[in-house]
């Protein structure tokens, strides 16, 4: 059989699209679960077990160590994020101390540390909305508003794909604002056991002064 140059062009372009060329981009797997919400506090706590690696020498002198958790608002209930583990260098560090371990009394044994990485959330200013997908463990249903663990998905802003795993977990808000305010303003109010100023402000207005009673 002959094939014509024009044949053989026409049948190259019907096989392109199982080439994959016709198949969607590759993005964010859980793009689809994304919730966004306010990052309303950064911070380094020393564990004494973790350690958030620095990228430079220098940085890493003037690091003590310790493990970067950042805190995220939702409607639903605060998120507390860890920075993401470096599963390579703590199973190292792992592998190292238990081998040290072996040859020392018990009283003298020592804990591996875990090995955190830098992540774009060291960067990112409180009150920024973040973009995020989770899941979390099942509540108890005696104590529903308990803190459970959680798993995070995190997209990359610098990828179109690469999302940060890391771990933590999740308070639910409980029924009505929690506070003090409340009970105390029912109970106080108008008593005349507060200070002028802070009846005003848990009672809305001042409390009017008890005339002085008049002398016959």
């Amino acid at each position: 059989m002959i094939v014509t140059p024009c044949r053989a062009v026409v049948t190259a372009l019907l096989f392109i699209p199982a080439l994959g060329f016709g198949k969607d981009a590759k993005t964010y797997k859980h793009a689809s679960q994304y919730q966004v919400a306010v990052l309303d506090q950064s911070t380094r706590i020393h564990t004494g077990t973790d350690v958030t690696t620095s990228k430079t020498p220098t940085a890493a002198k003037l690091d003590a160590g310790g493990q970067s958790f950042h805190f995220l608002h939702t409607d639903q209930g605060d998120f507390r994020v860890e920075a993401p583990v470096n599963k390579g260098r703590s199973f190292a560090a792992a592998l190292a101390v238990g081998m040290a371990n072996s040859n020392r009394p018990y009283w003298a044994q020592e804990q591996a540390v875990t090995i955190h990485n830098k992540w774009f959330l060291d960067g990112v200013q409180p009150g920024t909305n973040v973009l995020f997908a989770s899941k979390c463990a099942n509540p108890n249903k005696k104590h529903p508003n308990d803190t459970v663990r959680c798993e995070f998905w995190f997209p990359d802003p610098d990828s179109t794909e690469h999302e940060y795993a890391t771990m933590g977990d999740f308070t639910p808000y409980t029924h009505g604002d929690g506070s003090n305010i409340q009970k105390t303003a029912n109970t106080l109010c108008g008593t005349g056991k507060l200070k002028p100023e802070v009846e005003a402000q848990l009672c809305g207005k001042a409390p009017t002064p008890i005339a002085a009673p008049q002398q016959k």
